[in-house]
C-alpha cells in the first residue's frame, strides 16, 4: 500500500471503526480522487461474509481503510491471490430488501420466503420454535 494512504488511514481511522466503512472511504476516495469506491463483501474466518465498502488504486491493489473491523484484519481466507476474501457487488443485480429468516439466502421485493416450502418450514418453527423441524 502506498504510503500516503497508509498515513490518511493512520490519521483518520479509529481502530473502533465497526460499520464505519461506507463513510470512510467515501472521506478517503474525496481526498485521493485516483481511488475507486467498491462495494461487496468480505469474507472474515470468524464472522463469515459480510457486506463492505472498500477502495481499489489505479494499479488494481486493494485499500480496506476499515478492515481493523474484522478480527481476522488483513488475513481474510487466507488464500492466494490475496484478494480472494473481497467479493464485489454485481451493480447489475437486483438489490436485495433483506435475508429469508429460515434459509439465510437474500430475498427481493419485501419478500419473507424463497419458496413455499420454507415458507411452511418457518411457519412450523414459528408455531413451535422448540420443535426439531
Amino acid at each position: 500500500m502506498r504510503r500516503k494512504y497508509r498515513e490518511w488511514i493512520e490519521k483518520n481511522v479509529d481502530k473502533n471503526c465497526l460499520g464505519q466503512c461506507s463513510e470512510i472511504t467515501k472521506k478517503m476516495e474525496e481526498e485521493f480522487p485516483e481511488l475507486i469506491r467498491v462495494r461487496g463483501h468480505f469474507m472474515c474466518v470468524h464472522w463469515g461474509l459480510r457486506s463492505h465498502w472498500w477502495l481499489i488504486d489505479p494499479d488494481g491493489e486493494i485499500i480496506d481503510p476499515t478492515v481493523v473491523q474484522f478480527p481476522t484484519h488483513q488475513q481474510g481466507l487466507m488464500q492466494d491471490p490475496p484478494t480472494a476474501h473481497y467479493e464485489p457487488w454485481d451493480e447489475s443485480r437486483e438489490e436485495p430488501t433483506g435475508k429469508y429468516p429460515n434459509c439465510g439466502d437474500y430475498c427481493y421485493n419485501g419478500d419473507y420466503c424463497c419458496s413455499e416450502a420454507c415458507d411452511r418450514a418457518y411457519c412450523a418453527y414459528l408455531n413451535n420454535p422448540e420443535s426439531n423441524w
